[in-house]
């Protein structure tokens, strides 16, 4: 048993019938990524639009709240009319005129 020879383990053989399931896992890859670009890219694009519209909503915005500072002014006029309107009637006995109403006779 003293000039017995070792065999070595026989290595797997790395042959092209190995390599054959490879390209499954890069195609995966390669497929993750190709998604995650277009998700990403998606993303981007709504992101644009979304900020435009953010932009669109506060020009909305800022007309609205000129309009309404524009309305209370007006309501605050009014409102000092209908005051002097009710002054002049208790204390000078201002008398509203109706308006004439002409009706037109048939023939």
């Amino acid at each position: 048993m003293a000039n017995a020879v070792k065999k070595k383990q026989k290595s797997p053989d790395i042959g092209p019938s190995h390599y054959g399931l490879l390209w499954l896992p890069v195609v995966l890859v390669f497929i993750l990524l190709s998604c995650l670009s277009v998700f990403y890219i998606w993303e981007r694009i709504r992101f644009r639009e979304i900020t435009k519209e953010i932009v669109a909503l506060q020009r909305v915005q800022k007309i609205l709240i000129d309009d309404i500072s524009r309305l209370r002014a007006q309501s605050e006029e009014l409102s000092s009319y209908r005051r002097i309107y009710k002054i002049a009637k208790e204390k000078f006995g201002f008398i509203e005129l109706k308006p004439t109403i002409i009706v037109r006779p048939e023939k």
